[in-house]
């Protein structure tokens, strides 16, 4: 063997030799974080609840009270949560005019005037990528939404 396939060889053996016992770290060697959510809309008791991290919409349905008038046809109950997100129990009264930006799929997107398929799109990349709206003003975030437009779609919209 030559001095550099020696020094190689040295060099891989000891890199092998001296790495730590194990690189793969469990999420629950840091704990789980809990997040906090406002509930509001058809409830019992509107307000900020703490959750589990990655808790889905489903997992809070089951912990808050429901009114009578509450309308779970149009929620998507596998959305998970992030820290600070609202969610929006629409009411039977309500869901037959509004549509929830929050929970609506493309084809219910493209029930309201001004909306297209590609717009509808892009809000709902938003929304996967961002979480939740906070607030109707917040589709102007959205490409393809300024003011103008928002304007016009805002009486058709809820959260």
């Amino acid at each position: 063997m030559n001095n550099i396939t020696r020094c190689l060889f040295l060099f891989i053996l000891f890199a092998f030799i001296s790495r730590p016992e194990s690189l793969h770290y469990e999420l629950d060697d840091y704990g789980t974080r809990d997040i906090q959510i406002e509930v509001k809309g058809e409830v019992s008791d509107p307000g900020i609840i703490t959750v589990d991290a990655y808790s889905t919409v489903d997992d809070v349905l089951k912990i808050i009270d429901l009114s009578e008038d509450a309308d779970l046809s149009k929620v998507n109950r596998t959305a998970i949560l992030k820290d600070q997100d609202v969610l929006v129990i629409p009411g039977k009264s309500d869901s037959a005019l509004l549509v929830s930006i929050n929970t609506a799929d493309i084809d219910e997107l493209t029930l309201v005037p001004n909306i297209g398929k590609v717009t509808a799109e892009n809000i709902i990349a938003y929304r996967n990528q961002n979480g939740m709206f906070q607030s109707i003003d917040d589709l102007v975030k959205v490409k393809g939404i300024g003011t103008k437009t928002l304007e016009k779609i805002r009486k058709y919209l809820t959260l």
